[in-house]
Order: C-alpha cells, then structure tokens, then sequence
C-alpha cells in the first residue's frame, strides 16, 4: 500500500479513538453531574389543578386515607389541622414519605386553605405542588406522600 493510503488510515483511526475518549469522558460526567439543565426556565405550573367535579363551598370535615388502615374523619371546628409524622401534630401520620410537620390545614376567613410546612417530599392539592397557602374547597384531595386527605362537606 502506498504511504499515502496508510496515512490517512491512521488519522482516521486516530480520530475515531479520540472521539471514543470524548464520549466516554462525557459519560462519566453525565453520571456524576447529571445531564445539562435547560437555559430557559420551564414556564410556572399553576398552584391548583381545577376539579369541575367540586362544589365551591368551605369544607367541614376531612376525611384521612392512610395507606395502611381504616379512613379517619377529621371535623373542621375553625383550628388550624396539622399533618405529620410529629406528636406535635394533630393528626398523626404513620407514612414514611411525609415530614414530621408537613403540612397545616388552617381557617382564612369563610374557608380554609391548605399551607405546605417546608416538607421534603411536598405536599399535592389535586395533584398540584402546594408552593403557596392555596384554598380549600369541598371535594379537594391532598396527598402527602402516600397518605390522601379528602376534603367534604
């Protein structure tokens, strides 16, 4: 073969090893850093996913689904109602996903609204990430970790 042809062979095959480095290098990063993240923030998800099904009237009651265990009904009697793992807490949460404070249900004029307490997993108001104090309304489902909180009239 002519020196030539051997030439271009080996850059090449030089080419093709150092781009096999350059994918292994990016590899190895990717698993320690994580991919790269988005220059554009996501546009801002609404606080509450809206359920036509509910009435708009201030619930009375809520009704606790633990995930192990018989339903408890909680009455709304116009103190504030906490959630957590805590024996600070009002209503005792035996579910290994939700926060020692997690979260408080507490009166806002004629209703209630719900207030996520800084927890680790977030708390979920019709499958919406709490962020801020959100209204309470009659058939709106809370969830804090695997424990959904229902409330009635």
């Amino acid at each position: 073969m002519p020196v030539a042809v051997l030439a271009g062979l080996k850059l090449v095959l030089l080419v093709l090893l150092y781009l096999f480095v350059l994918r292994a290098v990016r590899a190895v990063v990717v698993d320690l850093y994580g991919p790269r993240r988005r220059k554009t923030a996501p546009p801002p998800r609404p606080a509450v996913a809206s359920s036509p099904k509910k009435s708009r009237k201030p619930p009375r009651q809520l009704v606790v689904h633990a995930p192990e265990g018989k339903p408890l009904v909680v009455p709304l009697a116009g103190q504030p109602v906490t959630f957590g793992r805590s024996r600070r807490a009002t209503v005792q949460v035996q579910d290994v996903y939700a926060s020692d404070e997690h979260v408080v249900i507490a009166p806002d004029g004629e209703g209630w609204v719900v207030r996520d307490l800084g927890s680790t997993n977030g708390t979920y108001l019709n499958g919406a990430r709490v962020t801020a104090a959100t209204a309470l309304t009659s058939g709106d489902q809370v969830r804090i970790g695997k424990t959904r909180i229902e409330a009635r009239r």
